[in-house]
């Protein structure tokens, strides 16, 4: 595993339930699993080594668990019964029981009120502290699937697709009822943290955003659509989404330092599924950030720590195929993915081959919305985008490549640096170099990407591979990539996704007639060269967008798209 994801050690050896982060302490993790057990850990980091702290035998498999505050959380599941767990001691206290499964539990710190959700049709309130915990039942229509809170709403799923919502402090009725936008049963809730709605994912492959206010206008905002899904062999394979979870930032803190990673979190969510992938979405703009590389078993559950720099992966098999499945399922496993440091690994690498990086670095997009495209660091030096292989997009380039051969690009600039892509799976490292190449950034003197983009310059785009391919230093960049996640290569060899690289380069005046000015350059190794996309103005990303829009969006539906940009550095940014 790179530095950004670790695995943690003694996972549970049956499939797992839940995982959930302390309130408090952004390290420790509860996962509760149907081996029958919860364990405690500390997530380390790359000075300290991840730790389990602590375990709790229970009778039966636990469904679920949750923290009550640093040093206490509680458990349950198929025994029926409400257990306190002291972390410190390892010791377990029984607060009572349902007369059917425990399914779901969260804890109302307001109140210091633990409420627990089960098959038996009840929802019940339990208060550690006092001589009779139970503190109150309520019936539910339904058997209760899931239970999620944020200030004083509760969200109950039941069976049926029914859901009620509550105001926790007035539990005689639910202020709302409803029945679910999905088609089919439901599988996982989440709370937006600003307490605006929810999101509701089905075994259908379907997520649904729903908003608390039963105004039309608030109403009107409400959407699904279609996620973990894939199409094989001309079949549509269609998976349970198993678990949703909100990034805890509910206020975007606009401090100038802090804007761009804190942005990216805010409005985001993640979905995770027996597809053994994992999404992160931003539901304001509707859009997929990102797709982390593919798990080797379904995700069974999803939870961000309480400063939102980590997300705990849970990886189990999940019964979508019954007995048979379980003869060829990996044993359990939870990871920890570090968030936010993608464009950090490739800075990291560039200033590794000796480009300035504080004079020039990348960042991430976030967005082609103006509100999102005003965050990004100017000036943009260079643009790399990710794009989906569809059979459209390869039609219009293998069309477009045919109209190059023939007509050829008058104005187009021969000093500009192509590299053709002769190594499988290497776009990646080609889009980055195309960046670096193309853009009059500073590099250190004698310095391996000095010297290799000094070398190219005299020698054709083939004989560019070649030497590409003899550098060590690119060897494996492509891979190392790949565990990053939006901004750089998925790391199987059978990847649909492709990177291209759009620069600024001035226009051709070999006739009294040329216009003069600047040109946006598509470079892109597996293209027959260069290809001219049209005028660039004073902003290359306001014209790289037109051009994406144009040549990109408006030929497929996906939503696999993604980009960044090769900037002013930390020292250049902070004087402009």
């Amino acid at each position: 595993m790179s530095d950004e994801q670790i695995s943690l050690p003694s996972p549970p050896f049956d499939s797992i339930s839940s995982v959930r982060y302390s309130p408090t302490n952004p390290d420790h993790l509860l996962v509760s699993s149907w081996d029958t057990t919860v364990r405690l850990y500390e997530v380390g980091n790359k000075t300290r080594q991840t730790e389990a702290k602590a375990k709790f035998e229970h009778r039966a498999p636990v469904l679920a668990c949750c923290f009550s505050d640093a040093s206490h959380a509680f458990s349950g599941g198929l025994d029926t019964s409400v257990r306190e767990l002291d972390l410190g001691t390892e010791n377990m206290r029984n607060l009572g029981a349902h007369n059917d499964a425990i399914s779901t539990m969260a804890y109302f710190r307001e109140s210091n009120m633990l409420i627990t959700g089960s098959w038996d049709r009840t929802l019940r309130f339990w208060d550690s502290r006092a001589n009779s915990p139970q503190h109150s039942s309520h019936d539910t229509p339904e058997r209760v699937y899931q239970l999620d809170l944020v200030n004083n709403t509760l969200v109950v799923a039941m069976a049926s697709r029914l859901f009620n919502i509550y105001d926790v402090r007035k539990m005689d009725s639910p202020i709302q009822q409803r029945e679910s936008s999905l088609k089919f049963m439901t599988r996982s809730l989440a709370c937006m943290p600003d307490g605006q709605g929810y999101a509701t994912a089905s075994v259908e492959g379907r997520i649904a955003v729903e908003y608390f206010d039963p105004s039309p206008a608030a109403q009107e905002k409400k959407y699904a659509f279609k996620c973990h899904r894939q199409t094989i062999d001309d079949v549509d394979h269609v998976w349970p989404v198993n678990a949703l979870a909100f990034h805890p930032t509910s206020v975007p803190n606009f401090s100038f330092i802090y804007l761009f990673s804190v942005y990216y979190r805010y409005n985001t969510f993640a979905s995770a599924g027996s597809d053994a992938t994992v999404s992160i979405w931003d539901h304001k703009v509707k859009k997929r950030l990102r797709q982390y590389s593919k798990f080797a078993s379904p995700i069974s559950s999803l939870a961000f720590n309480c400063d939102g720099t980590k997300l705990a992966i849970a990886v189990s098999y999940t019964w979508d195929d019954g007995e048979q499945g379980l003869k060829t399922a990996e044993r359990p496993a939870v990871f920890v993915r570090t968030l936010g440091d993608e464009v950090k690994v490739l800075n990291e690498w560039s200033n590794k081959g000796g480009l300035v990086v504080s004079q020039a670095a990348f960042h991430d997009v976030y967005g082609l919305d103006p509100e999102l495209l005003c965050l990004v660091p100017r000036p943009v030096k260079a643009v790399v985008l990710l794009f989906p292989i569809t059979e459209q997009l390869e039609t219009k380039r293998k069309a477009e490549d045919e109209k190059i051969k023939n007509e050829g690009q008058p104005l187009l600039d021969p000093t500009v640096v192509w590299i053709k892509q002769t190594i499988p799976n290497a776009c990646g490292t080609i889009g980055l170099l195309h960046a670096l190449a193309n853009s009059n950034v500073t590099f250190s003197p004698q310095s391996p990407l000095a010297q290799f983009i000094d070398q190219c310059k005299d020698k054709t785009p083939e004989e560019r591979a070649t030497l590409l391919e003899t550098t060590p230093l690119f060897a494996n960049i492509h891979a190392d990539a790949a565990s990053s996640g939006q901004t750089v290569v998925p790391d199987n060899l059978d990847t649909d996704l492709h990177f291209t690289c759009f620069v600024r380069a001035p226009a051709v005046r070999g006739e009294p007639e040329s216009p003069g000015g600047h040109r946006v350059i598509e470079l892109d190794g597996r293209r027959v060269g260069p290809v001219d996309r049209g005028e660039c103005g004073e902003d290359l990303l306001e014209d790289v967008v037109k051009a994406v829009r144009m040549h990109y969006l408006s030929n497929t539906t996906s939503v696999q798209f993604n980009m960044i940009v090769l900037g002013p550095g930390e020292e250049v940014y902070a004087r402009g």
